[in-house]
């Protein structure tokens, strides 16, 4: 997404200033790990009895989010964020609203950016509105950004109101497709992966998730959690030859109870990020109490020795801005896959 970006921004601040293999098919299947006797008390970024809860209260301030322009309501999702703004999809292109975040405070500041979203990489703006006399109010939970934008072509004004609240985030963009008995998933996880998954095992007879393309997670919390959904159901997990996965898409792939992968799959790994003082997990003593939630995670999906190895390998192999794609025999070592 740093090309989106780079785009985007670029134009903002203009108009303010104006190895994958072909070889054959080799799938590689692993048992189901039996987890034992957790040795050390079980950690979790969200309690299991909370989840419910969570989930929730999730659905209820997703149901206030919203962009209405010039009387016309959106739905809106996140695409990502920068230093000091956050990157919106809407029906009819992208939105840009102010946000400090090294200070945690909202900006005055909102534009819309029309255009076809179907290939973000590729975006081309059709038409640019720039934020006028934006005001910030807050109603309970939601913060709302309110005022007009100006067509900068045109100068004509139209009103806008923007709603957003923590939800936003966490979300994700995962797109679950059924058909018979499998299930293929893509997209960032998030809050909303959680529910599809819950979704499908209690409506569906699908017994095999297909990673397609799953970049990784917005929200790890409840992402682990959806990993247990996904144990819990007996679910296959299969990784196919042009598939991939990364960082948060192996926590899912893991989960599987027979994990199933093509040579030239993609499992990418690295750090997670950030401490309160910056660091990446990498840089922390095994000892941390911050490695809590994800080591007792692989302790349940790897086993007691194989779980704590491999967590504290990805956190070794990549910092956060990188990432390490995971050998065949890395995968091995590690019980992903069978030697």
């Amino acid at each position: 997404m740093k090309r989106l970006s780079l785009l985007i921004l670029t134009a903002a601040l203009g108009l303010q200033g104006c190895n994958s293999s072909n070889e054959s098919k080799t799938i590689t299947p692993t048992k189901p790990v039996v987890p034992t006797k957790p040795t050390i008390s079980a950690v979790h970024e969200i309690k299991p009895s909370d989840v419910a809860n969570y989930i929730a209260e999730f659905k209820s301030q997703q149901s206030r989010l919203k962009l209405v322009f010039d009387g016309v309501e959106s739905k809106i999702s996140h695409i990502e964020n920068t230093k000091d703004s956050m990157i919106l999809k809407y029906d009819q292109g992208l939105a840009i609203f102010g946000y400090d975040f090294d200070n945690d405070e909202p900006l005055r500041s909102l534009q819309l950016l029309e255009g076809d979203t179907s290939d973000l990489a590729n975006f081309k703006i059709t038409r640019t509105l720039m934020g006028v006399n934006i005001e910030i109010n807050e109603d309970d939970d939601t913060m709302i950004y309110s005022g007009s934008v100006k067509d900068i072509a045109t100068g004509n004004l139209y009103l806008v109101d923007l709603y957003i609240n923590e939800s936003l985030q966490g979300a994700g963009d995962s797109k679950l497709v059924i058909n018979g008995n499998k299930a293929t998933l893509s997209g960032t996880l998030g809050t909303s992966t959680y529910i599809q998954i819950q979704n499908m095992i209690n409506t569906t007879s699908v017994d095999t998730l297909i990673l397609s393309n799953v970049p990784g997670s917005k929200n790890d919390g409840i992402n682990m959690h959806t990993g247990r959904l996904i144990r819990s159901a007996h679910l296959t997990t299969f990784m196919p030859k042009n598939g991939e996965a990364y960082s948060g898409g192996v926590d899912l792939f893991a989960a599987g109870s027979l994990r199933i992968y093509e040579m030239g799959g993609k499992i990418g790994v690295h750090s997670w990020c950030c401490t309160d003082d910056g660091k990446d997990a990498g840089q922390l003593s095994k000892n941390d109490k911050a490695h809590g939630a994800q080591l007792t995670y692989f302790r349940e999906m790897l086993g007691d020795v194989k779980g704590p190895e491999f967590y504290f390998f990805t956190i070794n192999a990549a910092p956060a801005k990188g990432m390490h794609l995971m050998t065949p025999q890395e995968m091995a070592k590690y019980t992903l896959t069978a030697p």
